[in-house]
């Protein structure tokens, strides 16, 4: 029997670079074309020694691990970013996922001020139905944040940035959580690196994510992170009188101090109760003798949210403030300054 060909290790050369497309303080992210099959990848390129300045290597390693988990399942998700390569030089790590051509919500949300209730429950299922199938693969996210939340071609969604996550084939049983996340969307079990459903903190996210859909923030910004994580464990936070009814519920059903009484989190509540919200069944509307057919995506109709047309991006209850751009005569006499030789 002729021996069995192992796949051909990609290699920076395997790549033609184009323009950065995002950057942080450990990541940059190059549009590149892998030229075996003229495709377009989100090439995600990390300095090693920033890896280890920072303490984060493990994150990396985490990371690659959930997307092989979350990648080599018979049924890749729809909603979830995909690993097509990682390799390395002697100064970089790199990965080779999913291009996302439109971004993520964090800009999408700030550029408007808001998202239309509509857009906020399509995204905030698809957000939903990605999260299960991580947690049915044993992989719980624990950093969703609206930047994390890509938009492809099609604008849907693809969740990204896994090095906060957790790997494990038990995620019923209550686990120690370590202290990760985001100041504006950590759960307060991971602030207080108690015990609890691994799943939890991914569902407490999500209702801040609605509301930032809704209001352009999350509901415990504060000046600093240190009073923004402050207000996360006093659960500080109040919805504006005018918030729609099914969409205030979820919110407060899933921002709930007590883990295990969370809205999704089992035993007491499930995935389907979840899904089962009156703000993605379509509470009084769905009960209402109205013949007036119902606005596309005003009920979730989760067989098809990953096929039908996405809503069209509307303007929601918040609108952001136009930018003014500064005239020429902020920068008059700008050329004559003279600086003094003392």
């Amino acid at each position: 029997m002729p021996p069995v060909k192992q796949p051909v290790q990609a290699t920076l050369d395997d790549f033609e670079l184009g323009e950065e497309v995002a950057w942080g303080s450990l990541a940059t992210i190059i549009d590149a074309v892998y030229k075996k099959n003229n495709k377009h990848y989100a090439l995600k390129v990390l300095n090693k020694a920033q890896l280890v300045k920072k303490k984060v290597i493990r994150s990396a390693m985490v990371e690659k691990d959930a997307l092989i988990a979350l990648g080599t399942r018979p049924n890749p998700h729809p909603g979830v970013i995909r690993l097509h390569h990682c390799f390395q030089d002697s100064t970089h790590l790199y990965f080779a996922l999913d291009l996302a051509t439109n971004g993520d919500l964090k800009v999408l949300v700030q550029r408007l001020g808001s998202i239309s209730l509509d857009c906020a429950r399509y995204y905030t299922a698809q957000l939903v139905d990605a999260i299960q199938y991580l947690h049915e693969s044993g992989v719980a996210h624990r950093d969703i944040k609206p930047e994390n939340i890509l938009l492809d071609s099609d604008m849907r969604i693809k969740l990204a940035d896994f090095g906060c996550a957790y790997i494990g084939s038990d995620m019923e049983t209550p686990r120690t959580n370590t202290f990760v996340g985001t100041a504006a969307y950590i759960s307060p079990e991971l602030l207080a690196r108690s015990d609890s459903n691994p799943k939890s903190p991914d569902l407490w996210a999500v209702g801040c994510t609605l509301f930032f859909f809704l209001y352009g923030t999350s509901p415990f910004t504060a000046a600093t992170d240190y009073l923004t994580m402050k207000r996360v464990r006093a659960l500080d936070f109040s919805l504006p009188k005018a918030c729609d009814p099914d969409a205030a519920d979820l919110i407060k059903s899933l921002l709930i101090l007590d883990p295990q009484e969370r809205l999704g989190v089992p035993p007491k509540s499930s995935p389907d109760i979840l899904r089962q919200h009156p703000f993605f069944s379509g509470g009084k509307a769905a009960a209402s003798d109205d013949a007036t057919p119902p606005k596309p995506w005003s009920v979730i109709d989760w067989k098809i949210l990953w096929t039908a047309p996405p809503p069209k991006i509307e303007v929601g209850p918040y609108r952001s403030r136009p930018q003014e751009l500064p005239t020429d005569d902020l920068w008059a006499g700008f050329e004559s300054l003279n600086v003094g030789n003392d």
